[in-house]
């Protein structure tokens, strides 16, 4: 399908401050989506180009060694760690291992169907073009760079506008194919300006994708991107090393990993995700967009819907679960409750209302750093944010939040 091959580079060093707590005791791109680290879709994308040479430029251990381990022999994998902080030293540390006329450059951070990958160098080798960037539309673009378009051309790109003053809805989408001396560019200007000189030296031309896109960039950005992924299931996929009782209610699409157990009377309504090693106790409900990742509990009697608990999380028995991210290693005792209606007129950035009963209803749960212990009997109000290793006494009532989400 390609003739020529291509070096690329992926940014995902940083500190995903806009993730915390969720990134307190994991590197951004090693969040769990439904199974898998954000990092996994970026690689899994990328492998479908015809790529002699792919670096990775981050800023943890923890995530090189997964990303060697897991891609060094599908791809040919070079590890750079950021020297610097943002973006421009991101691209920057990558400057002088790329020796090629044209890379292709990718947000380490971002979840999507690979297919957008495929689709951004065809755009690219097709046009004839010294330049493509993958445009995806959206309503909140304050909260992405935006590009603006003139005839079959990428003009200008505008970098978290005002929504009012925004004259375009295309936010850029993380996947570029660019020449080389883009990177003196950056090294001059800094990368938004650098992407403006970029379409005054050359024809940069947009590649654009109508599907669903998800840029990892707020807790909340891990349900929507759970949702998407679990709603492309067409047919459940169970694997023949879990162990599910006979009394237990399984209604798909659904993947249940290896060595999972569901017990007695528990309920699944798909589409959702258990994963490895996970336990669904006595008369559980997990409900729709549910992502359980690896060695988690969930105690019996508890009901879990549209939420991401992330590896080795206790829920104990009785608990609420709704629209909430629960951080890595976190206890839950029993009879928690998290609220996950939002006060009428709350604005979230990048959280839209949906429409319930007649009504429109803003819905965000708890969001719960890593390593946190909640006592017993506890209440947590909608856009709460428990901070990491947090202890909460039994019988308490969590209002606190973000001065602004």
């Amino acid at each position: 399908m390609f003739q020529y091959r291509f070096k690329a580079v992926v940014l995902a060093g940083g500190r995903g401050e806009r993730l915390k707590p969720i990134t307190d005791c994991m590197p951004k791109s090693m969040v769990r989506i439904v199974g898998k680290p954000v990092i996994d879709y970026v690689l899994e994308g990328l492998s479908k180009l015809p790529l002699d040479e792919v670096i990775v430029v981050l800023s943890h251990k923890k995530l090189a060694k997964y990303v060697e381990e897991k891609w060094g022999r599908a791809l040919s994998i070079t590890i750079v760690y950021q020297k610097g902080e943002g973006i421009d030293a991101a691209i920057l540390s990558a400057k002088d291992l790329v020796r090629s006329p044209n890379f292709i450059l990718a947000y380490g951070d971002i979840v999507v169907n690979p297919k957008a990958y495929i689709r951004t160098l065809e755009t690219h080798i097709n046009s004839g073009a010294e330049a493509s960037i993958l445009l995806s539309p959206k309503l909140d673009v304050e909260s992405y760079g935006v590009a603006y378009i003139s005839g079959s051309k990428i003009v200008s790109i505008s970098e978290k506008p005002v929504p009012e003053k925004a004259e375009s809805t295309l936010a850029v989408a993380g996947i570029f194919v660019l020449p080389s001396t883009f990177l003196n560019y950056v090294e001059e200007h800094g990368f938004t300006e650098a992407l403006n000189v970029l379409a005054k030296e050359y024809t940069v031309v947009p590649s654009f994708w109508e599907d669903w896109w998800v840029d990892i960039g707020y807790p909340w950005d891990i349900l929507k991107a759970n949702e998407y992924v679990l709603r492309d299931l067409r047919f459940s996929h169970i694997s023949s090393k879990a162990t599910i009782s006979s009394k237990a209610v399984i209604e798909g699409p659904l993947i249940i990993d290896d060595e999972a157990e569901i017990s007695h009377y528990a309920v699944i309504k798909g589409p959702a995700y258990i994963g490895k090693n996970s336990f669904i106790g006595d008369h559980c409900l997990i409900r729709e967009y549910t992502s359980v990742e690896e060695n988690v509990i969930v105690g019996a009697f508890s009901e879990v819907k549209h939420s991401s608990i992330q590896p080795n999380v206790t829920v104990s028995s009785y608990n609420y679960i709704g629209d909430t991210v629960i951080g890595e290693s976190s206890v839950l005792g029993p009879h928690t409750v998290t609220l996950n209606i939002l006060p009428s007129g709350a604005k979230v950035s990048r959280l839209h209302p949906v429409r319930v009963k007649g009504k429109l209803l803003t819905k965000l749960g708890a969001i719960i750093g890593c390593n946190v212990h909640i006592g017993a009997n506890s209440t947590l109000f909608a856009g709460s944010i428990i901070k990491s290793h947090e202890k909460i006494k039994p019988h308490s009532i969590i209002m606190q939040q973000r001065s602004t989400l």
